[in-house]
């Protein structure tokens, strides 16, 4: 409708300001010896800025969530299923557990000991939150389509580098070819040493005959 905003609250580009607006905010903690009346409402300023924009992404992440759990159940249901980025979500989820909610409970906790000495006080919960079940359902969100992009692709070089043995693999018969050639090679070289070794014997007892047959005709 022409109400809607143009990019929806976890569009990529809020998600950047997020992070910019979390890693700002960390940046103003007083540390020792800074502490006065005028840092001390300024920094108090900062912490609150930090819980409210915690708060706006778990609504914002809580509508979506369930949203997307309606599969298409009413309008609004229909009009985040056919928008929502599943892996963009996933961002937004790991964002809010694993920085922006842990960060900002550190600082206003590191910040509140601080506040207390000028009468400035900060709330000790937040005002909003995303469930445990659909924070760790949308931290699963697109894990199962990129499963199936890396099995793919493990598949597929498996493939490939199957391909490359079977070319250069070398045929069972060349191998056994030339090992009958050198066989064969041996036994006719050495048949051929055992030829050679045995003719001057062979001569010498023939030579040996010859001699003895002509003194017997020289003795008649």
């Amino acid at each position: 409708s022409a109400g809607r905003p143009k990019n929806r609250p976890l569009c990529e580009e809020h998600l950047k300001f997020a992070k910019m607006v979390l890693k700002a905010g960390l940046a103003c903690a007083l540390h020792d010896g800074e502490e006065s009346e005028s840092t001390a409402m300024c920094v108090e300023r900062v912490a609150a800025d930090l819980m409210g924009l915690t708060a706006a992404v778990a609504v914002a992440l809580k509508r979506e969530l369930k949203a997307g759990e309606k599969g298409g159940d009413g309008e609004e249901g229909e009009d985040a299923c056919e928008t929502m980025d599943p892996a963009l979500v996933r961002q937004w989820c790991e964002f809010y557990a694993e920085e922006l909610l842990p960060d900002t409970k550190k600082f206003v906790k590191k910040t509140s000991s601080k506040l207390d000495a000028y009468g400035l006080y900060l709330p000790s919960r937040m005002s909003a939150s995303v469930p445990q079940e659909l924070l760790e359902r949308g931290l699963k969100l697109g894990s199962v389509e990129e499963s199936k992009e890396e099995q793919e692709a493990e598949e597929l070089a498996e493939d490939m580098e199957g391909g490359i043995k079977e070319e250069t693999k070398e045929p069972e018969n060349v191998g056994k070819l030339d090992t009958d050639q050198d066989e064969g090679d041996v036994s006719m070289a050495m048949s051929s040493s055992k030829g050679a070794a045995t003719s001057p014997a062979e001569q010498v007892e023939y030579d040996e005959y010859e001699y003895d047959e002509y003194d017997e005709y020289d003795e008649e």
